[in-house]
């Protein structure tokens, strides 16, 4: 089912448990399967939360819930974290300008042990879960109507993707990114979730937010590997990928905070002004 409003959800209510259920359906669903992917159970989440965080201003159940899908997400985040690290370094091993980070990373991919397979403990767990949740998103409420039921949760996370921004550019520390990047997907799902008001205007600003969230997020994965490029290298080496990395990451950051600044130009009381009136004239 598609993740976004319908002219059938005649309330936003019905919108929100929808869309929820449907996710977290998928989500068990890939749970049963024998080799399930990590990145698609943790992608179903994380676009539940940025569901009810459109609604959370008119949502009473949110903090709770939210709690229950990070704690979900969070029980197969190690599993994750080992298919970041070789994506990272698979990329930073192709042939560019920089040959002896190139080669440096090839030879830290090589040195990592194999990633084991999921454990059946922490996928069953997980499915557990989200069952559970799934089962009380039937009853999930949004205690208000019409265009004001999105509203207030658009605003908010867009006011917040404007100080994080500004406090990422300020610090140039690779959280306070990690912490931008958060409210920049969140708002990405929303653009997504209200894209049927007006598809030919909300769609380019979908491709936008993708864009700068894969930015926001490989910077921050190689910060991460950062951190762990002395336990696998010898000094010489070591320093060579972290030189690649630092450069990469250099440039990573100078685009996202580019884009980023276009796509948040605009304050968040004209956009959801907007957004309210072409919601009205499709509700019509």
């Amino acid at each position: 089912m598609v993740y976004a409003i319908s002219p059938d959800d005649k309330t936003p209510t019905k919108a929100l448990r929808r869309i929820a259920r449907s996710e977290l359906g998928t989500a068990a669903k890939l749970a049963d399967k024998p080799d399930p992917s990590v990145h698609a159970l943790r992608k179903a989440i994380k676009k539940t939360r940025g569901l009810i965080r459109l609604f959370a201003p008119h949502f009473s159940d949110f903090h709770k819930e939210n709690d229950a899908l990070a704690e979900a997400a969070r029980g197969i985040s190690s599993l994750r974290d080992d298919e970041v690290m070789r994506a990272s370094l698979i990329r930073l091993g192709r042939e560019g300008p920089d040959l002896d980070g190139a080669s440096a990373a090839r030879a830290m991919l090589d040195a990592l042990p194999v990633t084991p397979p999921p454990k059946e403990g922490d996928i069953s767990t997980f499915a557990k879960r989200v069952t559970e949740i799934r089962k009380r998103a039937k009853d999930w409420d949004v205690t208000e109507k019409g265009w004001p039921a999105y509203e207030a949760g658009l605003y908010e996370t867009l006011k917040d993707c404007r100080k994080r921004l500004k406090t990422a550019q300020k610090s140039r520390a690779g959280l306070d990114l990690h912490h931008w990047r958060t409210r920049v997907k969140q708002h990405w799902y929303h653009t997504r979730l209200l894209a049927p008001i007006w598809p030919e205007m909300l769609h380019p600003r979908e491709d936008a937010l993708d864009t700068l969230g894969e930015l926001i997020g490989d910077h921050h994965d190689l910060h991460e590997l950062e951190t762990k490029v002395p336990e696998y290298l010898a000094p010489e080496k070591a320093e060579a990928l972290l030189a690649l990395i630092r450069t990469e990451s250099a440039r990573l950051e100078a685009e996202a905070f580019t884009l980023g600044a276009r796509i948040f130009a605009e304050p968040p009381e004209p956009l959801c002004d907007r957004w309210g009136a072409w919601f009205d004239f499709w509700k019509s």
